[in-house]
């Protein structure tokens, strides 16, 4: 195998979100974090009407509200738009949910496996022995 496909198995990763509180939350986190409906109105001045979900990064935490880093807002209408970090604050009591991003090391090791087995098959096939050499012929060989 070639050492860029190497690199890239490396450089694969897969993530999930998952549930926390935001007393649980620490300060450089991956965050996905749900508006409730008040929320939604009530930073309409900071992100525009009907955001509904920011993601980013947490940068500032006080018992009562978190500071979000944001990369991308999601609208009520499911359209996304990318951030370029902008801080927004966003009340406690708005949060209807939020997420923390982890790293899935079983989902990356299946992916890894997948993409090698898939880049073994190509290149099985290219050089035309997929099938291992006799393909085509009698089992014992000539007559």
């Amino acid at each position: 195998m070639k050492p860029t496909f190497v690199c890239l198995f490396l450089l694969c990763g897969c993530y999930t979100y998952r549930n926390t509180s935001v007393a649980d939350i620490r300060v450089a986190t991956p965050t996905r974090v749900e508006l409730t409906e008040n929320g939604t109105t009530a930073i309409a001045a900071q992100v525009g009407p009907r955001g509904k979900t920011l993601e980013g990064v947490v940068t500032g935490k006080t018992d009562s509200s978190l500071v979000v880093g944001v990369r991308s807002l999601t609208r009520t209408d499911g359209l996304d738009e990318l951030w370029k970090g902008e801080h927004i604050g966003v009340p406690s009591s708005f949060i209807a949910r939020i997420q923390t991003r982890k790293f899935s090391a079983l989902r990356t090791g299946l992916l890894v496996v997948g993409m090698a087995g898939g880049a073994l098959l190509v290149q099985g096939a290219s050089d035309g022995n997929v099938f291992g050499p006799g393909r085509g012929g009698s089992p014992g060989g000539s007559q």
